[in-house]
C-alpha cells in the first residue's frame, strides 16, 4: 500500500512568483557574517549574482465601503407639491451592493455554506453586519438575476451534440424530489423534478433531442433511439463485479465479462494516450465486442434468473455500449455527469435539501452557473459579480453560452 502524498519521481508544484509590478513592497536584506570565516559584512562588499527572492502573500485588513445616498425632498414654488429625489441609476433599493451580493451567492451556492455560516463569514471576515433574513433575501435576488442565463443553458443542453445525463435524489420540505443534470462540453443545466421518469428526462433533454446521451442504463432515457445512446461502462462494470461474486456458473460468467469489460476501458485509454484513430479503436474492440455478446447470450440462457435478466436487458441495448467507437468525441463512461453531481450530493447532505419551490429554482440556477463556469474555466465569482452589477443597472445578465470560434 503506497503512502499518502507525493510519490517518488513526482514533479512537485510550486507557487508561481508574482510579477515585479504586482509587488506592493520590497525589502532588501544583506548577510551579517561570512559563513566561511566569520567576516562581518558592512554592506560595501561585492554583490554576487541575483538575489534569492522570497515572496509572502498577505491580506490587508478588510473594511467594507459604505455609500450613503441622501435623497432630498424639495417643495415646488409653483404648486407647493413636495418631490423626493430618486436613487441614481445603478443604485438599487437593496442595502447591499452587487459585489457583496455576489459573494453571498458564492458562499451559499458554490461553497455550500448554510445561511447562518454565510452570515457569519460576511460579518466576521468582511466586516458587514447581516441577518439570516438578509442573506436569504440576497440569495433570492441573485436567483432572479440568474433565471434567464439558466433558461439559455437549458436550451443549449437540448441543442447539444453530446450530453452526459444523470440524476440523484433531492428533498423539498422533506418530500422526495429528483435533481437532474445534463452536461455538454461547455455548458451544464440542473433541474429539480418531483419525478424520476421518462417525462422528467424529456424535460431535461427536450422531446426531440437530436444528439447522443451518455448515461447509465436507467429506463427513463429509452425514449431515445438506441443509436442515440452511450451506456456507461463504469456503471456496467460495477454491476459485473456484483455478478462475479455470485456462486456457480453465474459467478464464473461474471468474471469473464468483467475481464472483457476492463479490457474495453484499457483499449480506450490506450486510444486516447497514443492518439490513435477511431478506426483503430473500432478494429481493436471488434473481437471483444463479439466475445462479450456471446457471453451475454450464454448468460441469458443460464439458470440464474437474476443474471439471465441482466444479460437479456443488456443485449436489448447492446449497440448502445459501443457508440464511443462509432462516433468521435463520445466517451465510454458517464464520469463527467457523476463528477458534476458530487457537489450537489454534498450540498443535499449538508443543507438537507430545500424548503420551497423558490429554493429549488435557486439550486437549479446556481449549480448550473457554477458547473458551466468550471467547464469554461471561468471564475464563478467574477460572473456572479458581473450579473449582479448588470441587474443593479436594470440590464440583462451576461450570457454564459460559449462564443462561436
Amino acid at each position: 500500500m503506497r503512502k499518502s502524498g507525493g510519490q517518488p519521481g513526482h514533479e512537485g508544484k510550486h507557487r508561481q512568483m508574482a510579477a515585479p509590478e504586482q509587488v506592493d513592497k520590497s525589502f532588501d536584506h544583506l548577510p551579517e557574517q561570512c559563513s566561511g570565516c566569520g567576516w562581518d559584512f558592512s554592506g560595501d562588499e561585492q554583490d554576487v549574482g541575483q538575489p534569492v527572492i522570497h515572496q509572502k502573500w498577505e491580506l490587508p485588513p478588510i473594511s467594507p465601503l459604505i455609500f450613503e445616498y441622501r435623497l432630498h425632498r424639495l417643495r415646488c414654488p409653483a404648486c407647493g407639491k413636495k418631490t423626493l429625489a430618486d436613487l441614481p441609476a445603478g443604485v438599487s433599493a437593496s442595502a447591499f451592493g452587487p459585489r457583496l451580493e455576489a459573494h453571498i451567492a458564492t458562499l451559499a451556492g458554490v461553497y455550500r455554506l448554510s445561511r447562518r455560516q454565510t452570515a457569519q463569514v460576511i460579518e466576521e471576515m468582511l466586516g458587514c453586519p447581516i441577518s439570516l433574513g438578509g442573506v436569504d433575501a440576497a440569495i433570492m435576488r441573485m436567483s432572479r438575476v440568474l433565471a434567464d442565463p439558466w433558461a439559455a443553458l437549458a436550451q443549449a443542453v437540448r441543442d447539444a451534440d453530446v450530453v452526459h445525463a444523470d440524476e440523484t435524489s433531492w428533498r423539498l420540505a422533506g418530500a422526495q424530489q429528483w435533481l437532474w443534470l445534463g452536461a455538454a462540453a461547455l455548458v451544464a443545466c440542473y433541474r429539480i423534478d418531483p419525478h424520476r421518469s421518462k417525462a422528467a428526462a424529456k424535460e431535461l433533454l427536450g422531446e426531440d433531442f437530436p444528439g447522443i446521451v451518455v448515461s447509465d442504463r436507467y429506463a427513463a432515457y429509452h425514449f431515445l433511439d438506441v443509436l442515440q445512446q452511450q451506456l456507461c461502462w463504469a456503471h456496467a462494470i460495477r454491476q459485473l463485479v456484483e455478478i462475479s461474486e455470485r456462486s456457480g456458473a453465474a459467478g464464473k460468467l461474471g468474471e469473464k465479462l468483467l475481464k472483457d469489460a476492463r479490457q474495453v476501458i484499457a483499449l480506450h485509454t490506450e486510444y486516447l494516450a497514443e492518439a490513435h484513430t477511431l478506426h483503430w479503436l473500432k478494429h481493436k474492440l471488434a473481437p471483444l465486442r463479439q466475445h462479450i455478446q456471446r457471453l451475454l447470450e450464454q448468460g441469458e440462457r443460464g439458470r440464474h434468473q437474476k443474471t439471465a435478466n441482466f444479460c437479456s436487458g443488456l443485449l436489448d441495448e447492446y449497440e448502445a455500449l459501443w457508440t464511443f467507437c462509432e462516433v468521435r468525441g463520445i466517451t465510454p463512461t458517464n464520469n463527467t455527469a457523476e463528477r458534476a453531481l458530487r457537489g450537489a450530493v454534498i450540498m443535499r447532505r449538508i443543507q438537507g435539501g430545500t424548503q420551497s419551490e423558490d429554493g429549488n429554482r435557486w439550486i437549479e440556477r446556481i449549480l448550473s452557473v457554477n458547473e458551466t463556469c468550471r467547464l469554461q474555466r471561468r471564475a464563478v465569482l467574477d460572473y456572479l459579480t458581473a450579473a449582479a452589477t448588470a441587474a443593479h443597472h436594470g440590464q440583462a445578465a451576461p450570457s454564459l453560452l460559449p462564443r462561436a470560434p
